[in-house]
């Protein structure tokens, strides 16, 4: 499995540099990085749908187109896969809940963001809300659960 990502990773860099219209690889670099960020998006999507309404193939499919438009985001942004990899390997054995909370615990300097709709903490506050025009929304909360 990883010799298969390894060749793509290897064969995506060395058709960096040939004519865009020899190859597909090329063509996507000619066209800049905002091209590719958003293919890896139409991949991630077709994905999400494959894997709701379709069928073991067809997310199989779509996997594969997404992992190798990743793999030439990264190379277009100059992040080796080695690195994603290293990442993936720092993160093993710790639960992904305590990982995740640790890339966005808010500083004790900072004050936690309010949440969008949140009235404010003193009328001072400024903050973001969803009032778009001169009247508040009094709208009650929907709450589920």
């Amino acid at each position: 499995m990883a010799d298969t990502l390894d060749r793509l990773v290897t064969t995506i860099a060395a058709r960096r540099q040939a004519e865009p219209g020899s190859s597909y690889v090329a063509s996507l670099f000619a066209k800049g990085l905002p091209k590719i960020a958003q293919k890896v998006g139409e991949e991630a999507v077709e994905s999400v749908i494959a894997a709701m309404s379709g069928t073991k193939k067809d997310l199989t499919g779509e996997a594969a187109d997404l992992i190798f438009h990743l793999l030439v985001l990264l190379e277009a942004s100059g992040v080796p896969f080695s690195d994603v990899l290293a990442e993936l390997d720092r993160r093993e054995g710790v639960s992904g809940l305590d990982e995740k909370a640790s890339r966005t615990a808010t500083p004790a300097s900072e004050p936690a963001p309010r949440p969008l709709g949140a009235k404010p903490a003193s009328p001072d506050d400024d903050g973001p809300s969803l009032s778009f025009g001169s009247k508040p929304d009094t709208r009650p909360l929907i709450r589920r659960g």
